[in-house]
């Protein structure tokens, strides 16, 4: 059985907020009947998913493979979208579809992958985007310019105080992430990681 990364494991109880408004949506049909053929993991239903899931062994990744292709596709053929998921990884994506599916076994994974995804719409990338380094002592992450100044703003709008020169990453903006993660009780990495994405992006503000 494989472990799931520490992160997620931390990250479930937000999960769990995260799937009563993003799984609010109602999923959009291919045409007007609603009939269309499918392929691989679009056959099988949430409880089969939530299943392999559970096991956490080789299938879950096939579902994984799928869930990118069917992204690719998605963004190839959605207008106004250069990615729909500029910064949720598949280990994410996952992880909420099982909470989902774990709540609705008798949808198919392909509904429940779409509604995941018209949720996302107000946090896609509509055009491409420069992607940019991010370094705090020996660490790396690779991230979107424009996820980066959605970040620089949803910081703002909280009230935290973060000078962006143009638009560069920098000392003031690792401060803010770091309050913000320190005030949440989330791990303090100083990046925009995806527990601190999560929240920034996909919470509202209360």
């Amino acid at each position: 059985m494989l472990n799931p990364p520490p992160y997620l494991v931390k990250m479930k109880k937000y999960v769990v907020t995260l799937v009563v408004i993003l799984f609010s949506f109602c999923a959009v049909a291919a045409d007007e009947e609603g009939a269309f053929n499918t392929k691989g993991a679009a056959k099988r239903s949430c409880s089969e998913f939530a299943s392999t899931y559970s096991e956490q062994g080789s299938k879950t990744y096939l579902y994984g493979g799928w869930l990118e292709g069917y992204i690719t596709a998605f963004n190839a053929l959605q207008q106004k979208t250069f990615d729909i998921t500029p910064w949720q990884t598949t280990e994410l994506m996952l992880l909420m579809l099982n909470k989902h599916c774990t709540d609705n076994p008798d949808q198919k994974f392909l509904d429940a992958t779409n509604i995941m995804l018209q949720a996302f719409l107000p946090t896609r990338l509509a055009t491409r985007s420069d992607i940019i380094e991010m370094s705090i002592n020996d660490s790396t992450i690779y991230i979107y310019q424009s996820v980066l100044d959605m970040t620089t703003d949803a910081l703002k709008a909280r009230g935290f105080d973060v000078d962006m020169a143009e638009s560069e990453f920098n000392a003031s903006y690792v401060k803010a992430i770091t309050q913000y993660q320190q005030i949440k009780g989330i791990a303090v990495t100083g990046f925009p990681d995806q527990q601190t994405l999560v929240n920034l992006l996909l919470v509202p503000i209360k």
